[in-house]
């Protein structure tokens, strides 16, 4: 078994010089003798060119850079697939890059993404900080942010305002005046604040002026713990969760008081997870687009490379799913 060679290999047994092998490989020009030399040695020795080291170096390399704060996350998963599937069907490469909710990390990727002369970036972010506007201002590769707006940078978002009011005026509508909405930190715009604020204005549509507000991170496990403590010296009609796994971790700390949804306090989410669906009783929640994300994330990206007139925001639907956990009061 003949091993695999290197570029500069190739062009000593050729006898010509490396950027000649280099020419022949990505296409460019070649005189007839040199080429069928570097041609006789690639085929002796089975060279097999490395298709991501070529394509990095050239300026249409059709790599899309993607990153994402993490992997387990339901709504990031369901778009991420989207996404890489209708990537690779325009003739797209993405090169998917998990932070782990790191922030340093999630710059430093940014970085790597540049460097490696991706044709575009799409981003799941968040939230954005000075240093992300700093790399925005200074980086000319067409990018596109999921999940926050920014100013100057085209962005997909929820339309998380009509969302949080739809769910808003349907708690309202119930008869439900003692809600208290538990959110996430205001770093997060979309979520912790743009979501929270149409949640509000539902309610008091509905004359809900009620409202407390408890702060909390997206796992279910922190959601439980601080709704757990708020159940001690507070008991609401409803509880407005910013997430489905918000919601989840609501559910389960309301059970372990010994009191039931909907009878005792009724819960609702954003998400729409299919596992909402599978709960007894089933979850009252919004769900997403996902799919239409991931495909509005791939015709974006591609008429930004192609510099095409497009608008900077674009919003995806959502549907209300009605679900059993919201309780109609007297």
């Amino acid at each position: 078994m003949k091993k695999q060679l290197t570029i500069l290999e190739i062009a000593k047994i050729a006898n010509v010089g490396k950027s000649t092998v280099s020419r022949f490989l990505n296409g460019g020009y070649v005189s007839q003798e040199n080429a069928e030399k570097i041609d006789k040695v690639i085929k002796e020795y089975n060279y097999k060119p490395n298709v991501f080291a070529r394509g990095i170096k050239a300026k249409n390399n059709r790599f899309i850079g993607i990153v994402v704060p993490c992997l387990d996350s339901f709504v990031t998963s369901q778009i991420l697939m989207q996404l890489d599937n209708s990537l690779r069907k325009s003739g797209y490469v993405p090169l998917i890059m998990n932070t782990d909710h790191n922030f340093d990390l999630e710059l430093e990727s940014l970085d790597d993404l540049i460097r490696l002369r991706v044709e575009g970036i799409i981003f799941f972010s968040t939230i954005i900080t000075k240093k992300h506007r700093e790399f925005f201002e200074k980086n000319t590769t067409p990018f596109l942010i999921i999940g926050q707006k920014y100013k100057g940078v085209t962005y997909i978002t929820n339309d998380d305002f009509s969302a949080g009011k739809r769910i808003g005026e349907y708690v309202g509508e119930l008869g439900h005046h003692n809600v208290l909405y538990l959110g996430v930190s205001e770093d997060d715009e979309s979520v912790g604040i743009i979501r929270k604020n149409g949640v509000i204005e539902g309610l008091k549509n509905y004359g809900c002026e009620k409202i407390d507000y408890l702060e909390t991170d997206f796992s279910m496990e922190k959601a439980e713990e601080n709704v757990e403590k708020y159940l001690v010296k507070n008991k609401p009609s409803c509880i407005i969760c910013a997430t489905d796994n918000i919601a989840f971790g609501a559910m389960k700390a309301i059970k372990k008081r010994g009191l039931s949804v909907p009878k005792d306090i009724s819960v609702c989410g954003f998400g729409g997870y299919k596992i909402s669906e599978m709960l007894t009783p089933p979850l009252t929640t919004i769900r997403f687009d996902y799919k239409e994300t991931g495909n509005l994330a791939t015709d974006t990206i591609i008429k930004l490379i192609n510099q095409d007139e497009i608008l900077q925001e674009k919003f995806v639907k959502f549907d209300f799913i009605k679900g059993e956990t919201v309780k109609k009061l007297k």
